[in-house]
């Protein structure tokens, strides 16, 4: 198996808790093969300020290495997608990968 190191970027979308593996989905079928999602929990500053109770936001982190070439594409795709425009539903990143080689998996035959 021959690999071929192209530049890739890194698009992290933090977001409500909840529709992580959707989006996943959702870039799976735009033809992202690389992308991950997982669980996080912080307090914001302005949560501090409530009396001297923290509440714990609860999120999700999808996290996809893309071919630099279509990294603008992929960031609004997922801008689009996960309604970053909205009030209060998340931020999104993009940044170089120092390293990267997108796996792909070979296709196999569906199991009896």
């Amino acid at each position: 198996m021959a690999v071929t190191r192209t530049a890739h970027n890194i698009i992290t979308c933090i977001m409500p808790a909840g529709r992580g593996l959707e989006l996943v989905g959702q870039l799976r079928e735009f033809g992202v093969v690389s992308a991950q999602v997982h669980h996080a929990r912080g307090v914001g500053q302005s949560s501090k300020q409530r009396h001297g109770v923290s509440h714990y936001a609860e999120r999700e982190v999808v996290q996809a290495l893309v071919d630099a070439a279509r990294a603008d594409e992929v960031f609004e795709f997922l801008y689009a997608a996960a309604g970053i425009g909205q009030p209060h539903a998340g931020m999104l990143l993009m940044e170089k990968a120092v390293h990267g080689v997108a796996l792909v998996l070979p296709d196999l035959p569906d199991e009896p």
